[in-house]
């Protein structure tokens, strides 16, 4: 078993196992993007294999897929593993959830169910969720620039939300970018699993949204865990958003925005955007 000792930080390679969160299937899913479930799989394969054959140091992988799509070819990728990683794939069949709960809910309800069925998730006292169709190309350099121990390591957005609602732009207020975040196991079962089981069809008939619900809870929380609420380097993501059309990572407009908000980490580190 892992170090269960949270009063020093945890070791990368022994401690810490990677999370990723897949749904091929989107099964009607509003505002979901890409739809077309063959483009899906292509985009985690991508992923998965990004994962594997780079950082070395994240040692085991977790790929979790809730739609019950075939992961025949997803676990090919695994075949070419230079660093010798564990890696688990876990298949489940929970993507029938109310649509009107949202994509978070089945996010959220990914994460319960397939932790309850991992095997590798016990031998690490930490783990981070990534969206598993981007990839953060400095995870690495993220996770080893906190040398301090935490049970939850966020990004907030605290403040931007503030200047988009000046522009006269969409936004849901303060919120918590739910991309890449990592929590202990305590933090996970105690704060952030009872989140999404609030919702229950019958009782409930709004969304859930995940960045807000996660920033509400998680924030306050300094008297009973230790929470990190800023990454110290500007997480560098890779590939196509989920939402907002298909955002793409890669192009000119953010990779400007990427620089932009590097500097502003650097310079302003109080300032959340």
């Amino acid at each position: 078993m892992a170090n269960n000792n949270l009063n020093k930080p945890f070791l990368i390679a022994q401690d810490f196992a990677l999370f990723l969160t897949a749904s091929v299937d989107v099964k009607g899913m509003p505002k979901a993007y890409p739809t077309v479930a063959e483009q899906r799989e292509q985009d985690y394969y991508n992923s998965l294999t990004y994962y594997i054959q780079n950082h070395p140091k994240v040692r085991k992988i977790i790929f979790v897929e809730n739609s019950g799509w075939p992961l025949d070819k997803l676990k090919q990728v695994a075949q070419n593993n230079p660093h010798n990683k564990e890696i688990e794939f876990i298949s489940l069949n929970c993507n029938d959830f109310p649509r009107k709960f949202g994509k978070g809910y089945g996010e959220c309800l990914l994460i319960e169910k397939g932790l309850e069925q991992s095997n590798l998730i016990k031998t690490v006292t930490h783990f981070a969720k990534i969206t598993g169709r981007i990839y953060l190309q400095n995870i690495t350099q993220v996770l080893e620039s906190i040398s301090e121990p935490y049970d939850c390591l966020c990004d907030y957005k605290d403040q931007g939300w503030r200047l988009k609602k000046l522009l006269g732009e969409e936004s849901a207020g303060p919120n918590c970018d739910t991309r890449f975040l990592v929590f202990s196991q305590k933090f996970y079962h105690e704060i952030i699993k009872p989140l999404h089981q609030k919702h229950k069809e019958g009782t409930v008939s709004y969304c859930f949204y995940i960045e807000s619900q996660f920033y509400q809870a998680i924030n306050n929380l300094a008297d009973k865990y230790k929470v990190i609420t800023r990454f110290l380097i500007e997480p560098d993501f890779k590939g196509i958003a989920g939402h907002f059309g298909g955002k793409n990572y890669s192009s000119p407009q953010e990779r400007a925005k990427f620089f932009i908000r590097s500097i502003g980490r650097k310079i302003t580190p109080w300032i959340h955007f």
